[in-house]
Formats: structure tokens, C-alpha cells, sequence
């Protein structure tokens, strides 16, 4: 699967429609009438952080879901070659702003008696991907 760089426009276009949702935000947080003058700008700014926040977690998360229905049933071994049955290992990742628990796509090799991650896409140029031992001294 090739991978796929948004350009400046479309991130733009993207962060312009994640700001209408600042209304919903809002609206959810105060009602239609709005904070008042009782509510400093400190706690309008937490619940802004909050909303981009789950923004974020609720992106990756189906981002990441998505990615991950892209690999077959079986991968093969990086070490042996043996086609394994790809299973998932809960992992919690952190990225700016918070956090989240993922179902990362995991194998296990019987006959090596090894885990490994299959990758989901190419390696970038210039991008290194971690290899096993073996993989690297059969150079």
C-alpha cells in the first residue's frame, strides 16, 4: 500500500472543517446562551484542549484500526519465512496531547519461537525498519 502525504492545502481544508466542529464543542459545553462573563478564557482553553484532544484519539484510533485491516491473515516470519497467523497485543501509544489503546497487529512464529510486528506499508526512503538478527547477518 503506497503511503499517501497530505498536501499543505488539504491539511489546511482538514483543520478548517475539525474547527466547525468547535461550535458542537461549545454548544455541548455551555448551551446555546454561551459561557457568560463568569468563565476566564483559561477555562475556555481546557475544554478546547480536551475537544482536540479526543479529536486526536478518535482520528488515530480509526486511522490506525484502518491500517491495520490492510494485512493479511498471515504474515510471514521475518526471520524463517513461515506464514503465521497475525493476531493483535494491546498497546498504549502517546502522541501530542494524549493518549490511546490500540490493538496492534502481532505474529508469532512457532518454529522460532519469536513475536514480531508486521509491517503495514513500505519503509519510506530514509526511513529505517527494525530487522531481526538473522535477516541482517544474511547480508
Amino acid at each position: 500500500m503506497p503511503s499517501r502525504q497530505l498536501s499543505p492545502n488539504q491539511l489546511q481544508e482538514i483543520r478548517s472543517f475539525a474547527a466547525q466542529w468547535g461550535k458542537i464543542i461549545a454548544r455541548r459545553a455551555f448551551g446555546e446562551q454561551g459561557p457568560g462573563s463568569q468563565v476566564d478564557f483559561q477555562a475556555m482553553e481546557d475544554i478546547a484542549r480536551a475537544a482536540a484532544a479526543g479529536l486526536a484519539e478518535g482520528t488515530l484510533t480509526v486511522l490506525l484500526a484502518q491500517q491495520a485491516d490492510t494485512l493479511a491473515a498471515e504474515q510471514p516470519c521475518p526471520d524463517c519465512g513461515r506464514l503465521c497467523t497475525v493476531g493483535g497485543q494491546e498497546r498504549t501509544l502517546i502522541f501530542h496531547g494524549g493518549q490511546l489503546t490500540q490493538r496492534e497487529p502481532m505474529g508469532h512464529c512457532p518454529d522460532c519461537r519469536r513475536d514480531f510486528f508486521p509491517p503495514t506499508a513500505p519503509v519510506a526512503p530514509r526511513r529505517t525498519r527494525l530487522q531481526s538478527r538473522r535477516a541482517a547477518d544474511d547480508r
